[in-house]
């Protein structure tokens, strides 16, 4: 998510003023509503109410707006738009980081939600926890997931299902996300990701 002890403050003051705004636009249109005497049905003042502008900013934002570089400039967004294709290589301690494994991502993102689905040479992994965060240390903000990682049906034997966690850095000049991954306990390996985005979306 977009949302951390980072810039939670702020994300919250930009929930108060967009329920302002609704407030202010909901009013606006029953003033002029009644001032030409029209009366709505209920199935059509409801979405004109206050929570239904709310509503409809909100998902309008989520979707659309936040993307925007001035909500990252101002600290209400921490992260880059990631949506698209991702493809490049990944490095694994199985083999000693003698193969270059392709990988493939899809990433969907939105200002509260980003889910990551991967594709390799002998499995497909799904993120089932992601959040964003900025390091003390050289002040990047990286993305942090954990997946789940299930072999293909024409995978090696010694492939079983596992559950991991990786760190990516997205490096907006190159447009490239470069990190690393350990999987869990079943297996304790670790590797290295890069991939370039080919498709923005």
């Amino acid at each position: 998510m977009n949302i951390n002890s980072d810039n939670y403050k702020k994300f919250t003051y930009f929930i108060l003023i967009l329920i302002a705004v609704s407030v202010i636009i909901s009013y606006l249109i029953s003033q002029l509503l009644k001032s030409n005497q029209i009366v709505l049905p209920f199935y059509i003042d409801l979405p004109i109410s206050t929570v239904g502008v709310y509503s409809i900013l909100f998902w309008v934002f989520n979707n659309y707006l936040w993307k925007h570089p001035f909500f990252r400039r101002i600290g209400i967004i921490i992260a880059d738009d990631l949506n698209g294709k991702w493809q490049g290589i990944v490095k694994s301690s199985y083999d000693n980081f003698q193969k270059d494994i392709k990988a493939e991502l899809v990433i969907e993102q939105t200002a509260t939600d980003i889910t990551l689905c991967g594709t390799f040479d002998q499995s497909k992994s799904v993120s089932v926890h992601e959040n964003f965060s900025r390091s003390d240390i050289d002040n990047k903000v990286a993305l942090f997931y954990f997946f789940r990682n299930e072999p293909k049906y024409d995978a090696v034997e010694t492939m079983a299902m596992h559950e991991g966690s990786a760190k990516l850095v997205h490096d907006e000049e190159k447009d490239t996300l470069t990190g690393y991954y350990y999987s869990g306990r079943d297996r304790n390996n670790h590797g290295t990701i890069e991939v370039k985005r080919i498709k923005k979306s």
